[in-house]
């Protein structure tokens, strides 16, 4: 059985990061393959993300590109043109300047709900932005995500999808 661990690149930081419901619908069904913050962390990553809600909790480990950081108007393109977002989503959400998270790969696995990563991290609480799981302290938590079966796993080409924005790149 593969697990969560050979998707692992242990040279980029893993951090944990939440998602609503539906984004995380989005991206499990293919499509979603960006998703946008006011400000978020500046260089390539890879994130386990925690659903919110009720019926929340970790399921999906994704690897995450260098991040596009423009001012709103050419995310609303490159949102347009990649996934189809409709503008008034974005503007309302990044006002004058976001950045574009461009995911490269996604893994699933089991979902973990709050009370079993209580289990693991007895001061586990959902993050509002993100934090990082490669420090000391979260050192339990990210053994036991690692650890994780994987049911599914695929990459994005991002190739033809650069090639695709390359006007708004090039600003």
């Amino acid at each position: 059985m593969t697990r969560i661990q050979a998707y692992d690149n242990p040279q980029l930081p893993t951090l944990l990061m939440s998602l609503h419901p539906q984004p995380t619908a989005d991206i499990l069904a293919g499509r979603k393959i960006i998703e946008y913050r006011r400000r978020f962390f500046q260089h390539p990553f890879q994130a386990f993300v925690y659903t919110t809600g009720p019926a929340g909790g970790l399921q999906l480990f994704l690897t995450f590109d260098s991040p596009i950081t423009r001012p709103t108007p050419d995310l609303i393109q490159i949102g347009a043109r990649l996934q189809g977002d409709p503008a008034t989503n974005l503007t309302t959400y990044l006002a004058d300047q976001g950045v574009a998270l461009p995911i490269k790969a996604v893994a699933t696995f089991p979902q973990l709900s709050r009370a079993q990563l209580r289990q693991i991290d007895p001061k586990f609480t959902a993050p509002r932005a993100y934090f990082f799981l490669n420090k000391p302290n979260q050192h339990d938590l990210l053994t036991h995500l690692l650890q994780q079966p994987c049911l599914s796993y695929h990459e994005i080409d991002w190739q033809p999808k650069y090639a695709a924005i390359q006007d708004l790149l090039a600003k």
